[in-house]
Protein backbone atom coordinates (compact mmCIF):
# COMPACT_ATOMS: atom_id res chain seq x y z
CA UNK A 1 0.00 0.00 0.00
CA UNK A 2 1.51 3.24 -0.53
CA UNK A 3 -1.20 6.22 -0.69
CA UNK A 4 -0.89 9.63 0.46
CA UNK A 5 -3.27 11.80 3.11
CA UNK A 6 -4.91 14.50 0.74
CA UNK A 7 -6.52 10.91 -1.08
CA UNK A 8 -7.32 9.26 2.16
CA UNK A 9 -8.90 12.58 3.50
CA UNK A 10 -11.27 13.14 0.37
CA UNK A 11 -12.08 9.04 0.63
CA UNK A 12 -13.02 9.22 4.30
CA UNK A 13 -14.86 12.72 4.87
CA UNK A 14 -12.19 14.50 6.22
CA UNK A 15 -10.07 17.32 6.45
CA UNK A 16 -6.12 17.31 5.82
CA UNK A 17 -4.03 19.67 8.39
CA UNK A 18 -0.28 20.00 7.55
CA UNK A 19 1.90 19.19 4.47
CA UNK A 20 0.26 16.08 2.46
CA UNK A 21 2.77 13.09 2.26
CA UNK A 22 2.69 9.23 1.34
CA UNK A 23 1.82 6.56 4.18
CA UNK A 24 2.33 2.98 3.55
CA UNK A 25 0.27 1.03 5.98
CA UNK A 26 -2.66 1.84 8.90
CA UNK A 27 -2.58 1.46 12.23
CA UNK A 28 -4.74 1.78 15.58
CA UNK A 29 -2.24 0.57 17.75
CA UNK A 30 1.00 3.16 18.64
CA UNK A 31 2.72 -0.17 20.60
CA UNK A 32 3.21 -1.70 17.38
CA UNK A 33 2.76 1.16 14.65
CA UNK A 34 5.73 1.14 11.82
CA UNK A 35 6.87 3.67 10.64
CA UNK A 36 5.02 5.39 7.45
CA UNK A 37 1.88 4.38 9.15
CA UNK A 38 -1.48 6.50 9.16
CA UNK A 39 -2.62 5.68 12.63
CA UNK A 40 -6.02 6.03 13.40
CA UNK A 41 -7.38 7.20 17.17
CA UNK A 42 -10.19 4.91 17.60
CA UNK A 43 -12.33 5.50 20.83
CA UNK A 44 -12.58 1.74 22.18
CA UNK A 45 -14.29 0.37 24.96
CA UNK A 46 -11.62 0.64 27.27
CA UNK A 47 -9.21 3.72 25.41
CA UNK A 48 -9.35 6.35 23.62
CA UNK A 49 -6.62 6.62 20.42
CA UNK A 50 -6.46 10.30 21.04
CA UNK A 51 -4.25 9.69 23.71
CA UNK A 52 -1.52 8.15 21.97
CA UNK A 53 -1.59 10.78 19.01
CA UNK A 54 1.86 12.03 20.16
CA UNK A 55 3.08 8.49 20.82
CA UNK A 56 2.03 7.16 17.01
CA UNK A 57 4.06 10.44 16.34
CA UNK A 58 7.56 9.83 17.79
CA UNK A 59 6.87 6.25 16.48
CA UNK A 60 7.20 7.47 12.82
CA UNK A 61 3.44 8.22 12.14
CA UNK A 62 3.16 9.32 8.51
CA UNK A 63 -0.19 11.28 9.78
CA UNK A 64 -2.75 10.65 12.01
CA UNK A 65 -6.67 10.50 11.66
CA UNK A 66 -9.11 11.89 14.89
CA UNK A 67 -12.03 13.11 14.96
CA UNK A 68 -12.74 16.84 14.54
CA UNK A 69 -12.80 17.74 18.23
CA UNK A 70 -9.50 16.87 18.73
CA UNK A 71 -7.49 19.46 20.45
CA UNK A 72 -3.61 19.54 18.64
CA UNK A 73 -1.91 21.78 21.25
CA UNK A 74 -0.49 19.03 23.18
CA UNK A 75 0.61 17.31 20.00
CA UNK A 76 4.24 16.37 19.26
CA UNK A 77 5.08 18.22 16.18
CA UNK A 78 5.48 16.06 12.75
CA UNK A 79 3.16 14.05 10.57
CA UNK A 80 -0.22 15.46 8.62
CA UNK A 81 -3.68 15.64 10.42
CA UNK A 82 -6.70 14.43 8.80
CA UNK A 83 -10.02 15.18 11.15
CA UNK A 84 -13.35 13.17 10.14
CA UNK A 85 -16.62 12.49 12.28
CA UNK A 86 -15.66 9.51 13.84
CA UNK A 87 -12.33 7.44 13.03
CA UNK A 88 -13.52 3.72 13.52
CA UNK A 89 -16.17 4.68 10.49
CA UNK A 90 -13.22 6.54 8.45
CA UNK A 91 -11.26 3.41 8.37
CA UNK A 92 -14.30 1.52 7.23
CA UNK A 93 -14.24 3.88 4.36
CA UNK A 94 -11.22 3.11 3.43
CA UNK A 95 -10.77 -0.11 3.85
CA UNK A 96 -14.30 0.26 1.47
CA UNK A 97 -12.59 2.39 -1.01
CA UNK A 98 -9.46 0.23 -1.58
CA UNK A 99 -11.38 -2.85 -1.63
CA UNK A 100 -13.14 -1.74 -4.30
CA UNK A 101 -10.96 -0.20 -6.30
CA UNK A 102 -8.08 -3.22 -6.17
CA UNK A 103 -9.65 -5.83 -8.28
CA UNK A 104 -9.49 -8.14 -5.11
CA UNK A 105 -12.45 -10.78 -4.93
CA UNK A 106 -13.29 -10.92 -1.43
CA UNK A 107 -15.06 -14.27 0.39
CA UNK A 108 -17.07 -13.07 4.10
CA UNK A 109 -17.77 -15.88 6.70
CA UNK A 110 -20.23 -15.54 9.36
CA UNK A 111 -21.96 -17.83 11.73
CA UNK A 112 -22.35 -18.97 15.14
CA UNK A 113 -19.92 -21.62 15.58
CA UNK A 114 -17.41 -22.52 12.37
CA UNK A 115 -15.82 -19.31 11.15
CA UNK A 116 -12.42 -19.66 11.63
CA UNK A 117 -12.29 -22.81 10.45
CA UNK A 118 -14.52 -21.98 7.73
CA UNK A 119 -12.29 -19.33 6.84
CA UNK A 120 -9.49 -21.83 6.87
CA UNK A 121 -10.66 -24.31 4.41
CA UNK A 122 -11.88 -21.68 2.38
CA UNK A 123 -8.57 -20.36 1.85
CA UNK A 124 -6.75 -23.54 0.83
CA UNK A 125 -9.86 -24.76 -1.36
CA UNK A 126 -9.04 -21.42 -2.94
CA UNK A 127 -5.89 -21.03 -2.76
CA UNK A 128 -5.14 -24.61 -4.79
CA UNK A 129 -5.41 -22.21 -7.66
CA UNK A 130 -5.30 -18.30 -6.86
CA UNK A 131 -3.25 -16.23 -4.61
CA UNK A 132 -5.25 -15.42 -1.01
CA UNK A 133 -4.65 -13.40 1.73
CA UNK A 134 -7.14 -14.16 4.87
CA UNK A 135 -7.91 -11.99 7.74
CA UNK A 136 -5.82 -12.46 10.78
CA UNK A 137 -6.44 -14.45 14.01
CA UNK A 138 -10.27 -13.10 14.68
CA UNK A 139 -9.72 -9.84 13.19
CA UNK A 140 -13.56 -9.56 12.50
CA UNK A 141 -14.70 -6.46 13.91
CA UNK A 142 -15.51 -2.92 13.32
CA UNK A 143 -11.31 -2.04 13.25
CA UNK A 144 -10.58 -6.02 12.71
CA UNK A 145 -12.01 -6.48 9.21
CA UNK A 146 -11.02 -3.19 7.71
CA UNK A 147 -7.39 -3.97 9.19
CA UNK A 148 -6.92 -7.17 7.17
CA UNK A 149 -8.37 -5.68 4.11
CA UNK A 150 -6.08 -2.56 4.52
CA UNK A 151 -3.17 -5.10 4.70
CA UNK A 152 -3.95 -7.01 1.56
CA UNK A 153 -0.50 -6.91 -0.95
CA UNK A 154 -1.32 -8.11 -4.06
CA UNK A 155 -3.36 -11.15 -3.44
CA UNK A 156 -6.26 -12.15 -6.09
CA UNK A 157 -8.61 -12.87 -3.11
CA UNK A 158 -8.88 -12.36 0.36
CA UNK A 159 -11.05 -14.31 2.40
CA UNK A 160 -12.56 -12.74 6.02
CA UNK A 161 -14.52 -13.33 9.10
CA UNK A 162 -17.35 -11.10 10.06
CA UNK A 163 -18.34 -11.30 13.48
CA UNK A 164 -20.92 -9.09 15.92
CA UNK A 165 -22.36 -8.60 19.08
CA UNK A 166 -24.94 -6.25 18.44
CA UNK A 167 -27.98 -5.88 15.47
CA UNK A 168 -26.72 -3.91 12.48
CA UNK A 169 -22.80 -4.84 12.81
CA UNK A 170 -22.46 -7.59 10.10
CA UNK A 171 -24.27 -4.75 7.76
CA UNK A 172 -22.02 -2.69 8.18
CA UNK A 173 -18.92 -5.07 7.82
CA UNK A 174 -20.97 -6.18 4.81
CA UNK A 175 -21.09 -3.08 3.39
CA UNK A 176 -17.02 -2.39 4.08
CA UNK A 177 -15.87 -5.64 2.49
CA UNK A 178 -18.20 -5.87 -0.38
CA UNK A 179 -18.13 -9.50 -1.09
CA UNK A 180 -17.90 -11.43 -4.22
CA UNK A 181 -19.16 -14.80 -2.33
CA UNK A 182 -20.65 -14.34 1.55
CA UNK A 183 -21.22 -17.37 3.57
CA UNK A 184 -23.25 -18.10 6.37
CA UNK A 185 -22.51 -21.11 8.21
CA UNK A 186 -25.15 -21.73 11.12
CA UNK A 187 -27.00 -20.32 13.34
CA UNK A 188 -27.49 -21.46 17.40
CA UNK A 189 -27.27 -19.71 20.57
CA UNK A 190 -23.99 -17.90 20.66
CA UNK A 191 -24.50 -14.69 22.17
CA UNK A 192 -27.65 -15.12 23.20
CA UNK A 193 -27.26 -12.61 26.15
CA UNK A 194 -27.21 -9.83 23.45
CA UNK A 195 -29.84 -10.68 21.34
CA UNK A 196 -32.78 -12.64 23.50
CA UNK A 197 -34.00 -15.57 20.92
CA UNK A 198 -32.41 -17.66 18.01
CA UNK A 199 -34.80 -15.57 16.11
CA UNK A 200 -33.07 -12.16 16.79
CA UNK A 201 -29.46 -13.97 16.40
CA UNK A 202 -30.46 -15.31 12.26
CA UNK A 203 -32.13 -12.09 11.64
CA UNK A 204 -28.94 -10.47 12.85
CA UNK A 205 -26.48 -13.13 10.72
CA UNK A 206 -28.97 -12.79 8.06
CA UNK A 207 -27.69 -9.07 7.20
CA UNK A 208 -24.85 -10.89 5.60
CA UNK A 209 -27.16 -12.00 3.11
CA UNK A 210 -29.76 -8.92 2.80
CA UNK A 211 -26.18 -6.67 2.04
CA UNK A 212 -24.25 -8.40 -0.05
CA UNK A 213 -24.05 -6.51 -3.55
CA UNK A 214 -25.61 -6.84 -7.04
CA UNK A 215 -23.52 -9.92 -8.46
CA UNK A 216 -22.08 -11.78 -5.71
CA UNK A 217 -23.09 -15.14 -4.48
CA UNK A 218 -24.99 -15.85 -1.39
CA UNK A 219 -23.14 -19.37 -0.02
CA UNK A 220 -25.80 -21.46 1.86
CA UNK A 221 -26.03 -23.89 4.57
CA UNK A 222 -28.55 -26.31 3.33
CA UNK A 223 -28.37 -28.38 6.36
CA UNK A 224 -29.40 -25.69 8.92
CA UNK A 225 -33.24 -24.35 8.39
CA UNK A 226 -32.64 -21.13 9.73
CA UNK A 227 -29.52 -20.38 7.05
CA UNK A 228 -31.90 -21.53 4.78
CA UNK A 229 -34.72 -19.11 5.86
CA UNK A 230 -32.29 -16.37 5.73
CA UNK A 231 -31.34 -16.75 2.35
CA UNK A 232 -34.72 -15.69 1.07
CA UNK A 233 -33.44 -12.21 2.01
CA UNK A 234 -30.59 -12.24 -1.21
CA UNK A 235 -32.70 -12.46 -4.50
CA UNK A 236 -29.26 -12.62 -6.21
CA UNK A 237 -27.34 -16.05 -7.22
CA UNK A 238 -27.45 -19.08 -4.29
CA UNK A 239 -24.93 -21.87 -4.33
CA UNK A 240 -26.50 -24.44 -1.39
CA UNK A 241 -23.99 -27.20 0.12
CA UNK A 242 -24.71 -30.16 2.61
CA UNK A 243 -24.98 -33.38 3.04
CA UNK A 244 -28.46 -33.61 2.03
CA UNK A 245 -29.67 -34.47 -1.43
CA UNK A 246 -30.59 -32.08 -4.08
CA UNK A 247 -27.80 -29.17 -3.43
CA UNK A 248 -25.66 -27.82 -5.14
CA UNK A 249 -22.03 -28.84 -3.68
CA UNK A 250 -23.03 -32.10 -1.90
CA UNK A 251 -21.09 -33.91 0.66
CA UNK A 252 -21.94 -38.04 1.57
CA UNK A 253 -19.87 -40.69 2.87
CA UNK A 254 -18.64 -39.41 5.62
CA UNK A 255 -16.61 -41.04 7.45
CA UNK A 256 -14.15 -40.31 11.19
CA UNK A 257 -10.90 -41.90 10.77
CA UNK A 258 -7.90 -42.26 13.26
CA UNK A 259 -6.59 -38.78 12.66
CA UNK A 260 -9.07 -36.70 10.64
CA UNK A 261 -12.16 -36.91 7.98
CA UNK A 262 -12.85 -38.26 5.09
CA UNK A 263 -16.16 -37.82 2.60
CA UNK A 264 -17.09 -37.81 -0.85
CA UNK A 265 -17.84 -34.47 -2.45
CA UNK A 266 -19.37 -33.47 -5.97
CA UNK A 267 -20.69 -29.89 -7.32
CA UNK A 268 -23.60 -29.21 -9.72
CA UNK A 269 -24.28 -32.92 -10.40
CA UNK A 270 -20.68 -33.12 -11.65
CA UNK A 271 -18.09 -36.28 -10.74
CA UNK A 272 -17.55 -37.58 -7.19
CA UNK A 273 -13.86 -36.12 -5.53
CA UNK A 274 -12.65 -37.11 -2.11
CA UNK A 275 -11.84 -35.04 0.29
CA UNK A 276 -9.56 -35.30 3.53
CA UNK A 277 -7.83 -33.68 6.45
CA UNK A 278 -6.64 -33.93 9.64
CA UNK A 279 -9.83 -31.58 10.98
CA UNK A 280 -12.35 -34.16 13.20
CA UNK A 281 -16.02 -34.58 13.50
CA UNK A 282 -18.86 -33.89 11.74
CA UNK A 283 -18.77 -30.45 12.18
CA UNK A 284 -15.83 -29.89 10.12
CA UNK A 285 -16.77 -31.53 7.34
CA UNK A 286 -19.55 -29.27 7.00
CA UNK A 287 -16.80 -26.79 7.47
CA UNK A 288 -14.82 -27.66 4.58
CA UNK A 289 -17.76 -28.10 2.74
CA UNK A 290 -18.32 -24.68 2.89
CA UNK A 291 -14.85 -23.65 2.05
CA UNK A 292 -15.42 -26.17 -1.11
CA UNK A 293 -18.32 -24.65 -2.20
CA UNK A 294 -16.69 -20.90 -1.98
CA UNK A 295 -14.04 -21.85 -3.86
CA UNK A 296 -16.49 -23.02 -6.40
CA UNK A 297 -17.96 -19.70 -6.51
CA UNK A 298 -14.45 -18.37 -7.26
CA UNK A 299 -14.08 -20.58 -10.01
CA UNK A 300 -11.75 -23.21 -8.66
CA UNK A 301 -11.77 -26.92 -9.78
CA UNK A 302 -13.56 -29.05 -7.11
CA UNK A 303 -10.34 -31.41 -7.95
CA UNK A 304 -8.11 -28.57 -7.24
CA UNK A 305 -9.87 -27.50 -4.11
CA UNK A 306 -9.87 -30.82 -2.17
CA UNK A 307 -6.40 -30.96 -2.73
CA UNK A 308 -5.86 -27.90 -0.94
CA UNK A 309 -7.97 -28.68 1.96
CA UNK A 310 -5.82 -31.76 2.34
CA UNK A 311 -3.42 -29.82 4.70
CA UNK A 312 -5.85 -28.42 6.83
CA UNK A 313 -5.36 -29.73 10.67
CA UNK A 314 -6.85 -28.36 14.05
CA UNK A 315 -6.20 -24.59 15.27
CA UNK A 316 -4.91 -24.40 19.30
CA UNK A 317 -7.88 -24.30 21.06
CA UNK A 318 -10.20 -25.64 18.17
CA UNK A 319 -9.77 -29.25 18.44
CA UNK A 320 -5.97 -29.86 18.74
CA UNK A 321 -4.87 -33.11 20.68
CA UNK A 322 -1.94 -33.21 22.93
CA UNK A 323 -0.48 -36.28 23.85
CA UNK A 324 1.03 -36.43 27.73
CA UNK A 325 3.79 -38.45 29.01
CA UNK A 326 1.57 -40.61 30.77
CA UNK A 327 0.01 -41.34 26.82
CA UNK A 328 -3.47 -39.89 28.19
CA UNK A 329 -4.70 -37.63 24.99
CA UNK A 330 -6.73 -33.96 25.69
CA UNK A 331 -8.67 -32.72 23.28
CA UNK A 332 -7.85 -28.87 23.50
CA UNK A 333 -11.24 -26.80 22.55
CA UNK A 334 -10.83 -24.05 24.84
CA UNK A 335 -11.04 -21.59 22.26
CA UNK A 336 -14.77 -21.25 22.42
CA UNK A 337 -18.11 -22.85 23.81
CA UNK A 338 -21.81 -22.43 23.00
CA UNK A 339 -24.55 -25.27 23.63
CA UNK A 340 -24.83 -26.59 20.40
CA UNK A 341 -20.88 -26.74 19.75
CA UNK A 342 -20.43 -28.98 23.21
CA UNK A 343 -23.34 -31.36 22.20
CA UNK A 344 -21.53 -32.01 18.61
CA UNK A 345 -18.60 -32.71 20.45
CA UNK A 346 -19.90 -34.92 22.95
CA UNK A 347 -21.63 -36.94 20.30
CA UNK A 348 -18.16 -37.12 18.02
CA UNK A 349 -16.38 -38.31 22.11
CA UNK A 350 -18.71 -41.08 22.18
CA UNK A 351 -17.50 -42.20 19.36
CA UNK A 352 -13.79 -42.56 20.05
CA UNK A 353 -11.78 -45.46 21.20
CA UNK A 354 -10.72 -44.75 24.31
CA UNK A 355 -9.56 -46.25 28.00
CA UNK A 356 -11.77 -43.70 29.66
CA UNK A 357 -13.60 -40.67 28.36
CA UNK A 358 -13.39 -37.33 30.65
CA UNK A 359 -15.18 -34.30 30.15
CA UNK A 360 -14.05 -30.92 31.61
CA UNK A 361 -16.56 -28.08 31.07
CA UNK A 362 -16.42 -24.77 32.14
CA UNK A 363 -19.21 -21.69 31.63
CA UNK A 364 -20.69 -21.29 28.54
CA UNK A 365 -20.88 -17.33 28.59
CA UNK A 366 -23.93 -14.95 27.05
CA UNK A 367 -26.55 -16.90 27.42
CA UNK A 368 -28.35 -14.60 29.02
CA UNK A 369 -31.67 -15.95 31.12
CA UNK A 370 -31.42 -18.78 29.63
CA UNK A 371 -27.77 -19.95 31.20
CA UNK A 372 -28.85 -22.38 33.92
CA UNK A 373 -31.51 -24.42 31.72
CA UNK A 374 -28.85 -24.73 28.75
CA UNK A 375 -26.02 -25.81 30.77
CA UNK A 376 -28.44 -28.37 32.82
CA UNK A 377 -29.92 -29.33 29.06
CA UNK A 378 -26.56 -30.36 28.21
CA UNK A 379 -25.89 -31.95 31.04
CA UNK A 380 -28.46 -34.25 30.26
CA UNK A 381 -27.49 -35.13 27.05
CA UNK A 382 -24.12 -35.51 28.31
CA UNK A 383 -25.47 -38.44 30.80
CA UNK A 384 -25.95 -41.03 27.48
CA UNK A 385 -22.62 -40.36 26.39
CA UNK A 386 -20.90 -42.74 28.48
CA UNK A 387 -18.55 -40.14 30.52
CA UNK A 388 -16.23 -41.77 33.13
CA UNK A 389 -15.88 -38.56 34.71
CA UNK A 390 -17.49 -34.65 33.83
CA UNK A 391 -15.08 -31.75 35.82
CA UNK A 392 -17.56 -29.00 36.10
CA UNK A 393 -15.64 -25.70 36.38
CA UNK A 394 -17.27 -22.15 37.49
CA UNK A 395 -20.42 -21.54 38.10
CA UNK A 396 -22.15 -22.80 35.23
CA UNK A 397 -19.87 -25.90 34.48
CA UNK A 398 -20.57 -26.92 37.79
CA UNK A 399 -24.34 -26.57 36.96
CA UNK A 400 -24.11 -28.99 34.22
CA UNK A 401 -22.41 -31.54 36.14
CA UNK A 402 -24.82 -31.30 39.29
CA UNK A 403 -27.60 -32.29 36.51
CA UNK A 404 -25.60 -35.28 35.46
CA UNK A 405 -24.89 -36.28 39.23
CA UNK A 406 -28.73 -36.04 40.30
CA UNK A 407 -28.78 -39.33 37.90
CA UNK A 408 -25.84 -40.82 39.03
CA UNK A 409 -23.18 -39.93 36.92
CA UNK A 410 -19.61 -39.49 38.43
CA UNK A 411 -18.92 -35.69 38.39
CA UNK A 412 -15.94 -33.52 40.00
CA UNK A 413 -16.05 -29.74 41.04
CA UNK A 414 -13.16 -27.27 40.41
CA UNK A 415 -13.41 -23.31 40.78
CA UNK A 416 -10.85 -22.89 38.31
CA UNK A 417 -9.09 -24.03 35.49
CA UNK A 418 -5.98 -24.78 37.22
CA UNK A 419 -8.32 -26.45 39.91
CA UNK A 420 -9.50 -29.09 37.27
CA UNK A 421 -6.01 -29.80 36.20
CA UNK A 422 -4.73 -30.80 39.75
CA UNK A 423 -7.79 -33.08 39.90
CA UNK A 424 -6.65 -34.56 36.69
CA UNK A 425 -3.21 -35.23 37.28
CA UNK A 426 -3.78 -37.81 40.08
CA UNK A 427 -6.35 -39.28 37.67
CA UNK A 428 -5.28 -39.55 33.96
CA UNK A 429 -3.35 -43.00 32.62
CA UNK A 430 -2.60 -44.11 28.84
CA UNK A 431 -5.65 -44.61 26.92
CA UNK A 432 -7.90 -41.88 28.76
CA UNK A 433 -9.34 -39.31 26.20
CA UNK A 434 -9.95 -35.75 27.71
CA UNK A 435 -12.48 -33.21 26.19
CA UNK A 436 -11.83 -29.52 27.68
CA UNK A 437 -14.60 -27.33 26.58
CA UNK A 438 -15.44 -23.73 27.84
CA UNK A 439 -16.23 -19.95 26.94
CA UNK A 440 -12.94 -17.97 26.50
CA UNK A 441 -13.67 -15.57 29.25
CA UNK A 442 -13.68 -19.03 31.63
CA UNK A 443 -9.22 -19.41 30.61
CA UNK A 444 -9.66 -23.01 30.55
CA UNK A 445 -6.76 -23.23 28.32
CA UNK A 446 -4.57 -22.79 31.98
CA UNK A 447 -5.80 -26.24 32.22
CA UNK A 448 -4.12 -27.70 29.18
CA UNK A 449 -0.53 -25.82 29.84
CA UNK A 450 -1.13 -27.36 33.78
CA UNK A 451 -1.69 -30.91 32.03
CA UNK A 452 0.62 -30.33 29.25
CA UNK A 453 3.52 -28.48 31.51
CA UNK A 454 5.89 -28.57 28.59
CA UNK A 455 5.73 -31.73 27.78
CA UNK A 456 4.68 -34.49 25.02
CA UNK A 457 3.21 -33.27 21.18
CA UNK A 458 0.78 -33.36 18.87
CA UNK A 459 -1.38 -36.76 19.07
Amino acid sequence: MRLHGDAAARTMGGALEGPDAAFTGVSIDSRTLAPGDLFFAIRGPRFDGHTFVPDALRAGASGVVVDRGYDRRAEVTGGFLIRVADPTEALGALAREQRLTSGVRIVAITGSLGKTTTKEAAAAAIGAERSVFRSRGNLNNQWGLPLSLLAREDEEVGVVELGMSAPGEIRTLTEIAAPDCGVLTTIAEAHLEYFGSLEAIAAAKGELYETLPAGATAVVNADDERVRAQAGRFSGRRVTYGFAEGVDVRGWDYNSLGGGIEFAVSAFGGPAVGVSCLLRGRHNASNVLAGLAAATVLDVSLDEAAAGVRSLKPLPGRGQRIALENEAVLVDETYNSSPRALKTLLLELRMEPARRRILVVGDMLELGDDAVRLHRECGHLACSMGLDLTIGVGPLGQEMAKAMSEVGERVEYAESPEAAAKLLKSELAAGDLVLLKASRAVGMERAVEALRDGRGGDA
